[in-house]
């Protein structure tokens, strides 16, 4: 190979020249995949580039819908008591039914239709003993446009508290 021309396969994608490299790179790939025999790569729904083109601004600096706590807190409610109920405390039971409590949480306020929010849902579980509990958070917060839930449930045996924070991203 003479003239500062190669031809090399890494990973199944063909190399070909230094000339075909966009500028300032030093990889030059291709977009052809010799290698047709793994299923994700054909086509498949699951397989994703990568790839995530520019688009284009917005200009626009809050949220068209603001998350509004107060559209949650009847079905959050609602799912924490279905599954903690009279439920006795042990460890990791509860720590799955937190689990479960929090995705389910979390796929209802996704649910509501506020674009540019990312969620962040907490559940604590704890035995009651006669203790005095004292939770706390810290993030950047903006007062203007983000927003937070917190949900109670006790029962005879147990404290649970859940928190949604919806975090708007500009």
């Amino acid at each position: 190979m003479s003239g500062g021309r190669r031809m090399s396969i890494a990973k199944g994608f063909r190399k070909d020249s230094y000339a075909d490299r966009p500028r300032g790179s030093n990889v030059d790939v291709d977009p052809y995949d010799d290698d047709d025999t793994n299923q994700l790569k054909r086509g498949s729904s699951v397989w994703k580039s990568g790839f995530k083109g520019k688009l284009g601004n917005t200009y626009r600096l809050g949220p068209k819908v603001q998350f509004l706590p107060h559209l949650i807190r009847k079905k959050g409610t609602e799912l924490m008591s279905q599954a903690f109920g009279e439920l006795i405390y042990e460890h990791d039971k509860c720590r799955n039914v937190a689990d479960k409590v929090a995705a389910d949480i979390l796929a209802f306020t996704k649910e509501q239709v506020c674009d540019r929010y990312r969620y962040v849902v907490r559940v604590i579980v704890g035995e009651k003993r006669g203790q005095t509990v004292k939770i706390a958070s810290r993030a950047l917060w903006d007062v203007e446009k983000d927003n937070f839930l917190t949900l109670n449930f006790e029962n005879q045996h147990l404290f649970a508290v859940g928190m949604v924070f919806g975090i708007y991203l500009e």
